[in-house]
This record gives structure tokens, sequence and C-alpha cells, in this order.
């Protein structure tokens, strides 16, 4: 059966997100997204929406709303965090434990993620908060 998948570029509209050098997070995580979308769809034969495909600003429970109502089995915000050094690391709702489905599933995302990128990124981890796109939606994200 497909999978569908929903990503959320972070950021958007009024909301740049990280600001240096001249670029935008809302930006480069909109084309990450978009070239994740081509991706999933064409080599692994998925279903994926993205919360937003423009420049446009979209409340968090709002991203989740989406990713709800259309029945998304996964979840994934897309972004590029400036503070605290560099390199990849992975967020679950920090209410389920590493040992819970999420986590599990964390981990494999995150491993598959990080062998690909091994060579140009630092592993900053897996990691728990309490976000609303993960604490709001009803899927693994």
């Amino acid at each position: 059966m497909t999978k569908k998948i929903m990503l959320d570029p972070g950021h958007g509209g009024h909301d740049p997100g990280a600001v240096a050098n001249g670029l935008k997070e809302k930006d480069l995580v909109l084309t990450i997204a978009k070239k994740t979308k081509a991706i999933l769809e064409k080599v692994y034969g998925a279903t994926v929406k993205l919360t937003r495909s423009t420049d446009v600003y979209i409340d968090l429970s709002q991203r989740a709303r989406l990713a709800n109502n259309w029945g998304a089995d996964y979840f994934a915000s897309i972004h590029i965090n400036a503070g605290g050094g560099t390199g990849f690391e992975t967020f679950r709702f920090d209410k389920l434990s590493a040992a819970s489905s999420t986590g599990k599933q964390q981990k494999i995302v995150h491993d598959s993620i990080y062998k690909k990128i091994k060579e140009k990124a630092v592993d900053r981890g897996k990691k728990s908060e309490n976000l609303a796109v993960l604490r709001e939606t009803k899927m693994p994200a």
C-alpha cells in the first residue's frame, strides 16, 4: 500500500526562520521539501503532500491539522536550525519514549538519512521536544 507522507517546509511568509549570508531558512527548506517530495514519489512510490508549496505562513496547529485531515502515515517538518553548531538531528515528541513505535521509527529514519549524508554532516543525535507539530499530529512525526 502506498504510504502518505506530509512534508512541512518550516516557516514561510512573514516568518523567515534563520537568516544569514543573504539566505532565508524559509526559502531553503521549501526547496529541500520540493526535492524530497519528488524523490519520495519517483523512487519510493509514496504519495506526498506539502503543508506549503509557496512562500506563505501557516500556523503550527494548522500544519498538524493538514496532516491529520489528510490521513498522512508520516509527517516530517524540515528546518535548518541556526543555533547550537552544525550537523543533522531529528526530533520526536518528548512525551513518547525512545522505545515507543515513534522512537523506533525515529531511529530508522534518522539512521537512514545520516548514512546518506555522513560525509558532509555531523550527527547531532536523536532528540525529543514538546513541539506543536509533533504534539498535535496523529501519526509518527
